[in-house]
């Protein structure tokens, strides 16, 4: 195998290459000045989008299969879901570290829990914590079918980081750009699995 053949099939390299927006950002912070707001804006929309896309991964691979698509690429993407998962979760970590650094006082973060965009924001990351810390090959073995169950926190997570984005952002069509592509895809999973006529099945 050829050395592009040996970094399309890395998951170090894929993990590497989800690492250089946090080293961007990071960097920028630290060296160029940029603001605790600016580090928080740009973790947190790196967080959903990973959770976007780890949440496109199912119903993509059911479009490529209808669309005569081998079987290389469905794979290929179903072997980076959990690294795609855990990257989302360490950027929703990002986001709420540098949160919780520039309030730098509990009494302002929990009363800013009685608002709804705070509020979904921390489910959002508690979910996706779980999800991580149940993302091993132990804790799936441990959980048995309860770990299949744990999966759909992914959904609950995805739904408050929606909210979270909507209401405490004023640039909605960057939240429709994000989200609508998901939503287009979890319909046709939705059709696929439950609506579709017996003989497009293959």
């Amino acid at each position: 195998m050829d050395l592009r053949g040996r970094l399309v099939n890395s998951l170090w390299a894929f993990r590497l290459l989800l690492a250089v927006p946090a080293a961007i950002m990071l960097g920028n912070f630290l060296m160029h000045g940029r603001g605790w707001g600016q580090l928080i804006d740009q973790s947190g929309e790196w967080a959903i989008r990973l959770l976007i896309l780890t949440l496109a991964i199912t119903p993509l691979r059911l479009l490529m299969k209808q669309l005569g698509f081998g079987p290389h690429w469905p794979m290929w993407l179903f072997k980076r879901r959990r690294s795609l998962g855990l990257a989302a979760f360490l950027y929703a970590s990002l986001h709420a570290s540098a949160y919780l650094i520039r309030q730098a006082n509990l009494n302002v973060v929990l009363f800013d829990l009685r608002f709804a965009e705070y509020l979904t924001g921390w489910i959002a990351f508690l979910g996706m914590l779980l999800l991580a810390a149940a993302s091993n090959d132990d804790a799936v073995h441990r959980l048995g079918l309860w770990w299949k169950m744990l999966q759909r926190l992914a959904y609950v997570a995805m739904i408050a980081a929606a909210v979270h984005w909507y209401v405490i952002r004023q640039d909605h069509a960057a939240f429709w750009l994000h989200i609508l592509p998901l939503a287009v895809l979890e319909a046709y999973r939705v059709w696929y699995n439950f609506a579709r006529p017996a003989g497009l099945k293959h």
